[in-house]
């Protein structure tokens, strides 16, 4: 029998590996729904006739039967009222006109308490408006809090004004509406340059240093199939951009999925998930073993001879599941464009989330479908020789550092605990793959590779389930309850937290506001080369202003509704709050020191 090169990525290695992921994940989304009560239905109403000073919007609210919320004002103070903010280009807003409240009696209570209940509606004057306002934009958040024979902890909900030239048909009977034509060719427009923008930062994602370690195995690969027929090159890339695809709309279904749950879900999400970046130490340290040769994925010895020279090459599965690890590594960094127009997607239908995903997804494709459109660019790369043996070494060193790092970041999410179980899992993983070599071995019999396999993924499974998960999860409820006691770190920025920020802005001083994740290479960065500088440190002192972090590294709700309000659906993002002016600039994820400036100075 023939063994297959050893960079070749066998489907049934991978595919283990990747349901040990979902699995974690899964058996996170019991969680998305915490308060027990199917959430509100939002639907924002613009009146017919165009928007001027002294229009009112309407906002209608459902709450589900058997189900109240507290009124705007409560009854008692540990109650917590229901609010509502909204937002448009263009538009100010007056103070909400809440309904009547309902007075009703609560046995629980043992008081007369102020409710909504049903359906209900929320008028909201405009104030002011710009001659270039776009009600597309419109956004509301809604706070409350559910009871029923008990009050459940506080909950909100966002809803945004959808696009009608992106709905079905049926949008007569979508509860988001549009009121003019001339505003729906404005969304229109605004929708085609956010997807130009998608696209663009799928194409940047390639340079970022998430990204390197697959961009080198995928140069690798390109130079040993620089002798290849066009129509196998077009299939290898064709394979890449498969493996793209699914793994964007395999992310978008997943957040719709939370969407629909009333969870929180941003850019880069999964790497707030410790079983996530386990199973990726599991995989990297596996890939690393594979490029040093400590183990060969094989096929049948009949069927490698009816593929013949195919099977040494690059194979299709590999190409595949190439794009999928390019995924999972770019998914840490919001490229510049990227976190504006994924900031509208998240915001947006599932119908438009899956569009976006797509778009950005071929804009992180494109420079590979181009080496196949254009097949002379190969000529630039070196010819094969005994050179790439080393080097595929070398790339293995890459995405070893790359698990490394990894750790490294579940020691800034989970202290000293939670890097050693990581740790634990990347060696297992290698000495796993030594072990798989030497038992699954082309000159013995097939069988012998699945079952191998099998008895690999029920290890894992086994390991993570009965002991990592319930460890890492008491190591996770400890930080979030020291964070939450800590509102000011040594270097002199503020915690972010609604309550923290509100009182900050009492001080009439500008706000700089950091979102950031230990887990995402843009955030650090930026925060060595231009936040930390001298210059920086300067201009933050001549300027007065307060220096606010808002953590995303772990599942936080309160930073998610933060990134709602920039438009940005993922980390690093940047912003300036004026107290004074009631006023926000959003810097772009590329930061520099003469952006800050300007922001604080202007």
């Amino acid at each position: 029998m023939i063994s297959r090169k050893k960079n070749n990525l066998h489907t049934s290695w991978i595919l283990f590996i990747f349901c040990f992921f979902v699995c974690a994940e899964a058996s996170d989304f019991e969680s998305i729904n915490l308060n027990g009560m199917t959430p509100p239905q939002v639907e924002i109403i613009y009146p017919e006739e165009s928007s001027h000073a002294g229009s009112i919007v309407s906002v209608q609210i459902t709450i589900p039967e058997g189900w109240h919320v507290n009124a705007n004002i409560t009854a008692d103070q540990f109650l917590k009222p229901s609010t509502l903010q909204i937002q448009a280009r263009g538009i100010e807003f007056a103070e909400p006109i809440w309904p009547a409240p309902i007075k009703e009696y609560s046995e629980a209570l043992d008081f007369e308490n102020l409710v909504f209940k049903g359906k209900f509606s929320v008028e909201i004057p405009i104030e002011k408006i710009s001659p270039d306002y776009d009600t597309s934009t419109t956004n509301v958040d809604f706070g409350y809090q559910a009871c029923s024979n008990i009050c459940l902890a506080p909950q909100s909900v966002h809803a945004s004004l959808e696009i009608k030239s992106l709905q079905s048909k049926l949008s007569e009977s979508a509860p988001l509406k549009k009121n003019s034509e001339s505003e729906n060719s404005s969304s229109e427009n605004a929708v085609a340059f956010l997807l130009v923008l998608a696209f663009l930062g799928g194409l940047i994602l390639n340079l970022m240093p998430c990204v390197l370690p697959v961009l080198f195995l995928k140069l690798f690969s390109l130079v040993k199939n620089s002798g290849e027929t066009r129509s196998r090159l077009w299939a290898l890339t064709l394979a890449l951009v498969a493996g793209i695809l699914v793994s964007f709309w395999t992310l978008a279904g997943i957040v719709a999925l939370i969407k629909a749950g009333s969870g929180n879900a941003g850019w880069g999400f999964q790497f707030q998930n410790p079983g996530f970046i386990a199973f990726m130490v599991i995989l990297l340290s596996a890939f690393a073993m594979n490029l040093f040769g400590a183990f060969e994925i094989f096929l049948p010895g009949k069927t490698l001879t009816q593929m013949d020279s195919a099977t040494k090459k690059e194979g299709l599965a590999g190409a595949f599941f190439s794009g999928v690890l390019m995924v999972l590594l770019s998914t840490p960094c919001s490229a510049p464009f990227l976190g504006t127009a994924m900031g509208f997607a998240f915001s947006q239908s599932t119908p438009i989330l899956i569009l976006f995903f797509t778009v950005a997804a071929l804009g992180l494709a494109s420079p590979y479908l181009a080496v196949a459109i254009f097949p002379n660019v190969r000529k630039i790369f070196p010819k094969p020789g005994n050179w790439m043996v080393k080097f595929q070494k070398f790339l293995g060193l890459f995405l070893l550092g790359t698990a490394i790092w990894l750790v490294w970041v579940a020691f800034k999410m989970l202290g000293g605990t939670g890097a050693i179980i990581l740790s634990l899992f990347g060696i297992c993983s290698m000495i796993l793959s030594i072990l798989f070599g030497k038992f699954a071995r082309p000159d013995k019999p097939f069988l012998r590779e699945p079952i191998a396999l099998l008895l690999i993924a029920a290890f894992f499974f086994a390991s993570w389930f009965a002991a990592g998960k319930p460890a890492v999860d008491s190591v996770v409820a400890e930080k979030l309850r020291a964070s939450a006691e800590k509102n000011l770190d040594a270097d002199g920025w503020y915690r972010y937290s609604p309550e923290i920020f509100q009182a900050l802005a009492a001080e009439q001083k500008p706000i700089f506001i950091d979102v950031t994740a230990d887990w995402c290479l843009t955030c650090k960065t930026n925060e060595a080369v231009v936040l930390n500088s001298d210059e920086v440190q300067k201009i933050f002192v001549e300027t007065k202003a307060i220096r606010v972090r808002a953590d995303y590294t772990l599942e936080s709700p309160e930073v998610t509704q933060l990134l709602q309000k920039l438009h940005r659906s993922g980390v690093p993002a940047y912003a300036v709050y004026k107290p004074q002016t009631d006023s926000w600039t959003v810097l772009s994820e590329i930061l520099s020191a003469d952006a800050i400036r300007e922001a604080l100075t202007k």
